[in-house]
């Protein structure tokens, strides 16, 4: 069966603010280069770098997926995907036929109307009672709204019937068994396989670009302070051993970079599909996180929410699943502020019952000034359940964030929020290991590219020597464009714990 969420139908992207340009009477001492970096750099290496500074700290979507290289490049901006379920294919009444109370009794045949004809003797059923199985008698029969079986209950008991309740609309079976004769066998049971979803979804598209008059540059070139270039024009990074260095990029590049990322980790966040036509072109947007969790796991508080409580709904996403083993219930628990204070509560309250060791809370170098106090962010549950707390600070960003709390009119309600996510792996449709939680772009359509125009790339300086310009530009252009959308593969292990008031 092929499956197409709402959300995840063909839709359409944002086109990306237009660049900023800038002249001579702009602040040069502000938005500055000095000299052209190396132009054999690509988008992704300065992903890399970037991920370096203090730019991705308020973009922890970006950082975690793309920053960690879970980013996956496909060869259009449709996508789909194929999920087995993690149940077996399953049946379900979509008429009554029976009218005595207890069905099946004394070995008596009784009918049930399924929606499906998949099943056969000699398939051995259970309804939602496993202590019931019945044994299929001969084939099912077309009739009005579905199939009809006739059943026989699987017992030496004469006295045992078939619950009634069990029989009513909307109740399910599947097949469990089968059962033949020892000798002179020629009947077989039927295969049922897990259901395999296809999901569709779809990404866009986000651009912006910076641009600098020749005479702009040359105010710069001429300002002579070599000290404040350092300063201003370069952004600090570090690399794999700490080591920290200035030669990043020009800082309105850096900060171009800044707002590029930053309309991605909106789009990873906040985006709604959506298609529409520009200038005769498709523009696509795709599902943000807040879209595709719609369809996910859900538990709304008033704001008092106990520990006991917060295990049971995450260990009822796990239970009886085929694909989460103990190892495999590990998540992450994204929340602003308040949300993180929340979850300490919890557990503070929890885990005040158990003798406290002082030097875990009270500690000092100097024996004349203590310090006291923690806070808890990991708590490890029952069967393998283990909750890392993220605190991501665009929950409490009013920028971002601008539905405030009724009663706390300077806090966002987001900051409550707790979006579960299950950064591990997922089995696929055909047995692969696969990232649950990704970005994923369209192969050849990240572009970042410089135009120098009337200066020389290499030394830096203006073209005085008959050499071939850049371009038509006399001053320098930067422009950048990426392709994005987050691909959550299964999101059924994934979750959203929020505030509501009327709760």
């Amino acid at each position: 069966m092929n499956f197409t969420l709402r959300d995840l139908r063909p839709t359409e992207v944002t086109s990306g603010l237009a660049g900023s340009s800038f002249n001579s009477t702009h602040l040069i001492r502000t938005y500055g280069v000095d000299k052209p970096h190396d132009l054999s750099a690509n988008a992704q290496n300065i992903a890399m770098m970037f991920a370096g500074t203090d730019r991705y700290n308020d973009k922890p979507y970006v950082g975690m997926l793309e920053g960690k290289g879970k980013k996956l490049a496909l060869t259009s901006r449709d996508y789909t995907w194929k999920l087995t379920g993690h149940m077996k294919q399953k049946a379900t009444v979509v008429e009554v036929l029976e009218t005595t109370d207890r069905p099946g009794q004394n070995f008596q045949e009784f009918k049930v109307v399924l929606d499906t004809d998949q099943y056969k003797y000699p398939d051995v059923l259970i309804g939602e009672n496993e202590d019931y199985p019945v044994e299929i008698v001969g084939k099912p029969e077309r009739a009005g709204l579905g199939y009809i079986y006739t059943l026989v209950i699987q017992t030496d008991d004469p006295a045992l019937y078939f619950p009634v309740d069990l029989l009513q609309v909307g109740k399910r079976f599947h097949k469990v068994s089968t059962s033949v004769a020892d000798e002179m066998n020629q009947d077989y049971g039927t295969i049922q396989f897990n259901t395999i979803f296809e999901l569709r979804s779809q990404m866009g598209n986000v651009a912006e670009e910076l641009q600098f008059t020749d005479k702009a540059l040359r105010v710069d070139k001429n300002s002579g302070d070599q000290v404040q270039v350092l300063k201003h024009w370069r952004v600090p990074y570090l690399d794999n051993q700490g080591k920290t260095y200035y030669n990043f990029m020009p800082l309105a590049e850096a900060e171009m970079w800044n707002q590029i990322y930053a309309d991605i980790e909106w789009g990873l966040v906040f985006g709604k599909s959506s298609t529409r036509q520009v200038k005769g072109y498709l523009k696509k947007t795709g599902p943000g996180l807040r879209q595709q969790l719609d369809s996910s796991n859900k538990l709304y508080h008033n704001g008092n929410l106990t520990l006991i409580r917060l295990e049971e709904f995450l260990s009822s996403i796990y239970r009886g699943r085929t694909d989460a083993n103990p190892s495999q219930r590990k998540v992450t628990l994204d929340t602003g502020e308040m949300g993180a204070l929340l979850f300490d509560r919890m557990v503070a309250s929890e885990a005040s019952s158990f003798t406290t060791v002082d030097s875990y809370f009270i500690s000092g170098k100097d024996p004349r000034y203590l310090s006291y106090g923690a806070q808890y962010t990991h708590y490890r549950g029952k069967n393998g359940l283990d909750v890392t707390v993220m605190l991501n600070p665009g929950k409490d960003n009013s920028d971002i964030s601008t539905n405030m709390h009724p009663r706390y009119p300077n806090i966002p309600v987001n900051s409550w929020r707790m979006d579960i996510l299950d950064l591990g792996t997922t089995r696929n449709y055909d047995g692969d290991i696969k990232d649950n939680m990704q970005m994923v772009c369209e192969k050849f359509a990240d572009y970042y590219y410089v135009s120098t125009g009337k200066w020389d790339k290499k030394t830096g300086m203006p073209i005085s020597d008959g050499g071939e310009g850049n371009s038509a530009i006399g001053g320098y252009t930067c422009k950048v464009e990426k392709s994005f959308g987050l691909m959550i593969r299964d999101r059924s292990r994934m979750a959203v714990i929020d505030i509501k008031f009327d709760v």
